[in-house]
């Protein structure tokens, strides 16, 4: 499924004195089966990006057409809802989200209200309940009763069991420590593997972009202002300088490296990957 935005313009308090432009004359597509990452500072535009894709605002001026539904400015409800039904946003606590008695009842919630039938719906939640490997001894446990984790997994089957052909991740990763950082993140590149769903991540984190990301958008008050391979992009120390975004640090420790005359192949896109080329060069160079 491709989102595409055609000239899109979002303003806030249109026609007042406190009038502020949020997305200006955006162009550009994110097709079916990628994972991108949407990067750029606090007030940049992702937010205000993200909420045309499913009707959570309306474009201004231009439009925002996913998988051939155009939202304009003057589209009717049921266009609307037809787009968030296309569109599932994970949030930074997704876990909050949960209120159900019970975990089965919980994930059932989303398609049930989609119009599924009870036996469809129960089906998807049990679907998605197992490949995010929440043990079947815990369907009918309140999702309060459950480790935080596990709650956050509960959470994000229940956004899949709608079945969204784009997942939006707005800082999923956000308050958690390290090895839970990872987990999330490791969590949501298996769902993309396995389920072929477009992905979009939103965050500050530059590693978890160069790691998991195919392409990025890069925005800064408003605009679109660079957009293309991840590796590409963030290995431009230029440009990332320039607008004040973090490199990697696996890519600082190639270009380190370059510095003192030793040239990997490739660019890595985690530590692992990082002592891969490394190793390679230094056996080429025994």
């Amino acid at each position: 499924m491709t989102i595409q935005f055609k000239n899109t313009s979002v303003f806030y308090h249109r026609k007042t004195p406190f009038e502020y432009q949020a997305l200006k004359d955006i162009n550009t597509t994110f097709d079916a089966g990628k994972f991108y990452g949407l990067i750029g500072h606090t007030g940049s535009g992702k937010s205000t990006l993200i909420q045309t894709m499913n009707g959570l605002l309306l474009p201004s001026a231009g439009t925002v057409e996913v998988d051939g539904i155009q939202l304009t400015k003057k589209v009717k409800q049921k266009v609307i809802h037809l787009a968030k039904m296309k569109v599932g946003m994970v949030f930074q606590f997704p876990e909050h989200q949960l209120f159900e008695s019970t975990v089965l009842k919980d994930v059932m919630f989303g398609p049930m209200n989609m119009g599924r039938s009870e036996e469809t719906a129960r089906k998807k939640a049990c679907d998605y309940l197992q490949l995010l490997n929440v043990h079947e001894s815990l369907l009918d446990k309140s999702p309060f009763e459950l480790s935080g984790g596990q709650m956050r997994k509960v959470a994000i089957a229940g956004i899949l069991a709608m079945e969204p052909n784009i997942l939006i991740l707005d800082e999923p990763t956000a308050g958690l420590d390290p090895v839970s950082h990872d987990e999330t993140m490791q969590l949501f590149y298996d769902v993309y593997k396995k389920t072929g769903i477009t992905v979009i991540l939103i965050t500050h984190d530059m590693n978890d972009v160069l790691k998991f990301t195919d392409e990025v958008k890069v925005m800064s008050q408003g605009s679109l202002i660079k957009e293309g391979i991840t590796s590409e992009i963030l290995s431009d120390g230029n440009f990332m300088e320039q607008y004040n975004l973090e490199i990697p640090h696996v890519i600082r420790l190639v270009q380190d490296l370059k510095k003192k005359g030793i040239n990997l192949k490739g660019t890595p896109k985690d530590t692992a990957d990082f002592i891969q080329l490394y190793e390679e060069w230094r056996q080429s160079h025994a």
